[in-house]
């Protein structure tokens, strides 16, 4: 009889998190896995559950045998008697002890990136982990939404970033790296949409405006080019109108254990730029985007409600802006050049179309056998110990 799976995790929320996590689900569910689901709930996001996801939200926990939870580690508690799986991904070179010691009770753990794999490792996590990248609906990625008219740019290229603005995610180097790379005159837009919590109002609104103004204001330049700040809730059709309207994807961010938004960018067709080192260097290449150079650096000015997470003892990627000026540089060159009759003039569709391509290797049919085989053989390994 087949092994019947609780998936525990935030499986309504807004985050990127919780996007994984509804796309795991529906890999394991694809790839035929007896399974229910319960949720955790982190940032109040109420994502209306239709079809099969609210079947699977719906089934009961008679005779689970396997219990997976897609948290933090330190919220992971193994249930007595069922094969214990965590699921997690992290940002910086180092977790803490409290982290150590809820995985090592876990009797499998998966991340989805090579870096996260190797820091748990070497911070002393000696239960089986492995990696398993984040799986995608490509369905998702089908529609062609409508784009957002902005006027007197609508004809500029257009450079979008998404993300909760934090020191994480590097929204410092990417204005340093924009005011200082393009003119005012430059047909160019910098897209941003931020939030700082998800009950922000118009205070938090007015800091990050704030924000931005400030490194105009010790770049001590006489003009710059545009910056359409964005900072109003936006339901999931918004969002795509947002990936809809831009013509490439930019944020280098100091740490990522995937980059969620960074993945969905390419799977809407847009050349995409990261931080190399951090989650995306798993999925973007030279024929889909770029990775700016970046090196090891302390973790600063990162609050966080538990004083044991981002401390000055754990490394982040910081990117290196003269690179990320290069790669900026290159897309709008590229983007410029796309209708003109020079070598490079296909290169922008090019790499339009190989981003398209590239998500489909991550797809939840192709993703979902990986992560049922790999549960599978440890739960069978696990299960024959039991019976010893």
């Amino acid at each position: 009889m087949q092994p019947k799976i609780l998936y525990v995790g935030p499986l309504k929320d807004f985050s990127g998190y919780a996007s994984a996590a509804r796309n795991y689900v529906m890999a394991l569910d694809i790839a035929g896995c007896n399974l229910v689901t319960r949720d955790l709930r982190y940032d109040g996001g109420d994502i209306n559950r239709v079809g099969r996801a609210k079947e699977l939200a719906e089934g009961n926990l008679r005779d689970v045998d396997i219990f997976i939870q897609q948290t933090t580690p330190n919220e992971m508690e193994p249930k007595p008697g069922l094969f214990n799986v965590g699921i997690f991904c992290w940002e910086t070179d180092r977790i803490p002890q409290i982290w150590v010691d809820h995985l090592n009770r876990m009797q499998l753990v998966i991340v989805p990136c090579e870096d996260n794999l190797q820091v748990v490792r070497r911070c002393g996590v000696v239960t089986p982990v492995e990696k398993i990248h984040y799986s995608c609906d490509l369905s998702a990625y089908s529609s062609k939404p409508k784009p957002f008219l902005i006027p007197r740019v609508d004809n500029h290229f257009k450079m979008l970033s998404i993300c909760q603005f934090s020191k994480k995610k590097g929204v410092d180097p990417l204005l340093k790296a924009y005011f200082t790379e393009f003119d005012a005159n430059d047909p160019v837009v910098l897209i941003l949409k931020l939030y700082i919590t998800p009950a922000d109002g118009p205070e938090q609104k007015q800091r990050i405006q704030g924000l931005v103004q400030a490194m105009r204001d010790i770049l001590r330049l006489k003009a710059y080019p545009p910056v359409m700040l964005i900072h109003e809730v936006m339901d999931h059709g918004g969002i795509q109108r947002l990936y809809s309207t831009a013509d490439c994807y930019v944020l280098p961010s100091r740490g990522e254990g995937w980059g969620v938004p960074h993945f969905d960018a390419l799977g809407y067709g847009l050349p995409t730029i990261a931080t190399a080192g951090t989650g995306p260097t798993e999925f973007i290449t030279d024929e889909c985007g770029w990775l700016v150079d970046s090196h090891i650096s302390p973790v600063c000015d990162m609050p966080h409600p538990f004083e044991f997470l981002y401390t000055g003892k754990e490394n982040w990627r910081e990117p290196h802006v003269g690179s990320l000026k290069k790669c900026m540089r290159s897309a709008f060159e590229l983007w410029l050049n796309r209708d003109s009759q020079c070598a490079m003039a296909s290169k922008w569709s090019d790499m339009q179309s190989a981003a398209k391509e590239r998500v489909k290797d991550f797809s939840n049919h192709i993703m979902g056998p990986i992560l049922r085989d790999t549960i599978m053989k440890y739960y069978g390994i696990w299960k024959e110990s039991q019976c010893s």
